[in-house]
């Protein structure tokens, strides 16, 4: 008698459940697309994926562009903070909303909002985040092989989405060096892979993931022989990193991720810190900047008092500004030592650690009011490593590779 009851009821919930497809597929065609566009837009990603589920209208609907760039430009004026946190064979994306700069108070506290995790097997960097979409370099077992290879995978922590970029070969060279970068007005990501002779760069290859999902691999040429050092950054459309030269001359090198062309700009003295090794490039209100300790690294501990900043001011007169800034005893702070992972829109240079501990805090200063802010961050400390990148935007767009 309990079987037959069980089977009305489990038929009772399929009428259910089709007559509520059926009324949802009626109702939807009742409603104007734009205004499905315009409510969805303003969801948060995972409300973003249920909805593509509700019928096949609202599926197509979801995934045109239309819909997808609408979403990326409101994603852009809600800029989070994305959180890479290294455990147990995974990386597990978090994010929070960037804290407006004149109405947070100089201590809070925050949850970040839990997005999905991908398998790796020995996380090797972290690339920042370009439009939504984060690289990886990962040591990896492959099948097949007993040793470790070096692999780069794509993540979009919004889609859930992945995939492993093919290895760039030469015939000539081993040993490349990779950059991520981001062509905004042709909607590409590329990715600049230089083999090395002796240190110094002697082939370049681009990898192009076009907006259709397609890639293509090319060889461009260079014509400054240099040496890449350090890692590098992307700000609007160029790609920069520091670098030497075969003469031993220490500057920046500039790479146009649209016209894939070089320019090497040469930093001299007083401004020739700017390019150390262990100095750390920033995207400052859009122009090219460089952050070091004062004691000349590439993080804060508690016995730094000063950190200084350059900014190049003007790309084609080569000119440069430089700023330091002094801050509070970090000891106040329970913070042992900080490294920097970018500037706010506002122009707050953020610092964090990269080997957290409980309480994790999440450090905002600002050069214009000599202020700091300290915002505690829930639930991250029990990590093995945790890469913070400001500026994030979400995009939904479903990737067309896999």
């Amino acid at each position: 008698m309990k079987s037959r009851r069980l089977n009305v009821q489990e038929d009772h919930n399929t009428i259910l459940q089709c007559h509520s497809r059926t009324c949802t597929e009626e109702y939807s065609e009742t409603i104007p697309h734009d205004l499905i566009i315009e409510i969805v837009s303003r969801l948060p990603t995972k409300s973003v994926a249920r909805c593509r589920c509700v019928s096949k209208l609202w599926s197509s609907l979801l995934v045109h562009p239309d819909f997808t760039e609408t979403y990326l430009k409101r994603s852009s004026a809600r800029l989070k903070i994305l959180f890479a946190c290294v455990k147990d064979g995974k990386v597990l994306f978090f994010t929070l909303p960037q804290p407006d700069d004149k109405l947070s108070p100089r201590r809070a506290t925050a949850s970040p909002s839990y997005h999905m995790s991908f398998p790796f097997d020995h996380v090797i960097d972290i690339y920042s985040p370009m439009s939504g979409l984060v690289c990886i370099r990962d040591g990896r077992i492959l099948k097949g092989r007993k040793t470790a290879a070096m692999v780069w995978e794509i993540c979009n922590p919004s889609t859930g989405q992945s995939f492993i970029l093919p290895k760039m070969k030469s015939r000539k060279w081993t040993g490349a060096r990779s950059f991520f970068g981001y062509d905004p007005t042709e909607k590409q990501f590329k990715v600049l892979s230089m083999f090395t002779n002796n240190g110094v760069s002697s082939e370049h290859q681009v990898l192009t993931l076009a907006a259709s999902g397609k890639l293509s691999v090319r060889i461009v040429e260079c014509g400054i022989p240099h040496c890449p050092l350090g890692s590098g950054i992307c700000i609007d459309g160029v790609l920069y990193y520091k670098a030497s030269t075969s003469r031993l001359v220490d500057g920046i090198m500039c790479f146009d991720v649209r016209s894939e062309t070089f320019r090497f700009v040469q930093v001299k003295e007083p401004f020739i810190r700017a390019v150390q090794p262990r100095a750390t490039l920033i995207n400052y209100k859009g122009k090219l900047g460089s952050v070091m300790s004062a004691q000349s690294y590439h993080y804060i501990d508690e016995n730094c008092r000063r950190f200084v900043m350059y900014v190049l001011q003007d790309l084609e007169k080569q000119e440069w500004s430089k700023h330091m800034y002094v801050l509070v005893p970090l000891r106040e702070y329970r913070a042992a030592k900080l490294f920097f992972v970018g500037v706010t829109v506002a122009g707050e240079i953020v610092l964090s650690p990269r080997y957290p501990s409980s309480p994790f805090y999440v450090f905002y200063c600002s050069l214009e009011r000599k202020s700091i802010r300290r915002v505690e961050i829930q639930g991250i400390g029990g990590f093995k490593e945790v890469y913070t990148f400001v500026n994030h935007v979400e995009d939904v767009k479903l990737m067309q590779t896999f």
